[in-house]
């Protein structure tokens, strides 16, 4: 599980360089984290996808831990990502043929990308990484984002579904979507959508968007994304989100993922369903600051 083989993996970088021993050492904490929590829900480990939120931190740890056999990563800044896309893609282009940086014998099977099923399946850069954007997108922002992003996970409006699906047409690449829900509890908007909080759209919309971006081309809709509201506990919250996810299985069977649970809340996230788990902090450290 803390295996991992970075020969052949160019992991210089003209900025911070990678700190490879703290990054497997944490990488090894959150896989048993992961597993434990697995297991206490009475689950499979290798159901679960680690996604490492990498935004803030250079390429650099981003091809270490590929080296490692992360496969998914996450950004949310979208000329931050863009760089960083290119450049890791470079780095783990020199690969040998067939070889992608995946140890053998890695860990969790998911986050060494093998997505046998629907809930794993997606898109990939040809050296197999995957790349995810979260957090709020801005409509002018989609064709910027279908360029480098196989996953968007915060779609939370009709507007920005006819935009993604046009800028992934003109991208020609399909983009894997999870409909972002609202966890917060207190009333303020339409169908009781909160007038603040983490964003995403009200469990009472999200069967008509999931059904805008089933209909669209070029769009392949996954499933639901969450995060657990401010100064709440996370379980319950997470317990809503799973509701809302069996309630858009029953409309659309394919879209099984739930993403949810962060380096604070993975074991909550895990015991109520999630397949996704958003890890930053407790992968790479304290978020770097933002230039």
């Amino acid at each position: 599980m803390h295996g991992g083989d970075l020969t052949g993996v160019d992991t210089s970088d003209d900025g911070p360089r990678a700190d490879l021993p703290r990054l497997r050492a944490n990488l090894g904490d959150v896989r048993e984290r992961i597993t434990a929590a697995a297991r206490a829900a009475g689950r499979d480990p290798a159901e679960l996808t680690l996604v490492a939120v990498s935004k803030t931190w250079p390429a650099a740890d981003v091809v270490v831990l590929r080296g490692l056999g992360v496969t998914h990563f996450a950004e949310n800044r979208e000329q931050e990502a863009a760089r960083k896309v290119v450049e890791v893609h470079a780095r783990l282009g020199l690969l040998p043929a067939g070889a992608n940086g995946v140890a053998a014998g890695s860990g969790l099977a998911a986050d060494a990308g093998r997505g046998g099923d629907s809930c794993h399946a997606g898109t990939s850069g040809t050296d197999g990484t995957i790349w995810h954007y979260v957090g709020q997108l801005q409509r002018n922002k989609a064709n910027a984002v279908a360029r480098w992003a196989d996953w968007v996970q915060c779609v939370d409006r009709p507007e920005l579904v006819a935009s993604l699906a046009r800028a992934a047409a003109t991208a020609g690449r399909e983009l894997t979507v999870c409909l972002q829900v609202s966890l917060d509890t207190s009333p303020g908007g339409p169908n009781g959508a909160p007038t603040a909080g983490r964003g995403g759209a009200a469990p009472a919309d999200v069967p008509g968007l999931a059904d805008l971006v089933a209909a669209a081309g070029w769009l392949r809709l996954a499933g639901v994304m969450a995060v657990a509201p401010r100064g709440q506990p996370p379980r319950p919250a997470f317990a809503r989100l799973r509701e809302v996810a069996e309630r858009l299985r029953q409309i659309h069977p394919d879209a099984c993922v739930i993403s949810a649970g962060m380096s604070g809340d993975l074991e909550a996230a895990v015991a109520e369903g999630a397949t996704h788990l958003r890890i930053g902090t407790a992968l790479f450290g304290e978020r770097l600051p933002v230039p």
